[in-house]
């Protein structure tokens, strides 16, 4: 090998050594990339239909920002035609879209004679579309709106939770089959989660008041919580007990119609079966005549 040939080839094999870190770079990439990347329609049918996402309507409020453009940022309320007034793009539809969708909608708008390459973003805030009402033995029933996805725990914890320890079920009321009520077992629920069901528009939560009233010779008169296996006895002892001058011989159970006379001093002393009680019964102990 001449000395021509002898310098080429190291000057080659010094080449190969220096660049041989840079594989992989973009120096010298082989690896195929694709051209272009997949990117998911927030406005796509499939994603729309995803259980709980959030999809907007009428009274609820969106607030825009378009960056670099604080006079097209703000506020914005849902109309009743579920529509959005932008400035420069003028109504905007948006009834049934999430956040992401109608930020999609307002930067085509915009970009559509406008403004070049508009960066939009749109979150919720304020949320009055979505109607839950909450009925029945709750601290604070009423109307109230979804936020977002909300089950049922979540709602009754909303409405301040129950207001008594003889619930033995919740009742929901599907917008969607108003005469198909679902009946949820309260123990489980809350123990479990079981049943634990994401609410919808229109929903109505009906939290039954299951007691029973006590009333007459009693010291603490007045509805107490039903339990399962409640007896007439043991009902008057929950109302604080009978008073002296009652006349625990005389007590009576009314239940609809019904008028049961109840000897509870026999059936304290173990003579007559106690009587187990239903939801909505009255008790009434009288007062000794003498």
């Amino acid at each position: 090998m001449n000395a021509v040939s002898t310098i080429a080839a190291s000057a080659l094999a010094f080449a190969v050594a220096w660049a041989g870190p840079w594989v992989g770079s973009a120096w010298a990439d082989d690896t195929p990339t694709d051209p272009t990347p997949t990117v998911t329609d927030p406005c796509s049918a499939e994603l729309l239909a995803v259980p709980g996402s959030y999809r907007v309507g009428a009274g609820d409020v969106v607030q825009v920002q378009v960056y670099g453009e604080a006079d097209l940022s703000g506020t914005f309320p849902i109309d009743s035609a579920e529509a959005v007034v932008i400035p420069l793009v003028g109504t905007v539809p948006v009834g049934g879209l999430t956040a992401d969708c109608i930020a999609v909608r307002i930067t085509t708008a915009l970009a559509d004679g406008y403004l070049r390459d508009p960066d939009v973003t749109v979150s919720l805030d304020g949320f009055r579309s979505q109607p839950v009402s909450v009925l029945g033995a709750v601290k604070q029933p009423g109307l109230y709106y979804l936020d977002g996805p909300t089950t049922v725990l979540q709602m009754l914890s909303k409405a301040g939770g129950v207001t008594n320890d003889g619930i033995d079920a919740v009742r929901l009321t599907r917008s969607s089959a108003q005469d198909d009520v679902l009946v949820i077992a309260y123990e489980p629920l809350v123990s479990e989660g079981r049943d634990n069901l994401t609410l919808s528009s229109g929903d109505v939560l009906f939290v039954p008041d299951l007691s029973v009233t006590v009333l007459g010779s009693v010291k603490d008169p007045g509805d107490i919580p039903y339990r399962e296996g409640l007896t007439v006895s043991r009902s008057i002892a929950a109302a604080g007990g009978a008073t002296d001058v009652a006349n625990v011989g005389r007590v009576f159970l009314m239940r609809g119609d019904e008028r049961v006379r109840v000897n509870v001093r026999r059936v304290l002393k173990g003579k007559d079966p106690d009587v187990v009680l239903q939801p909505g019964d009255q008790v009434f102990v009288k007062e000794s005549s003498f």
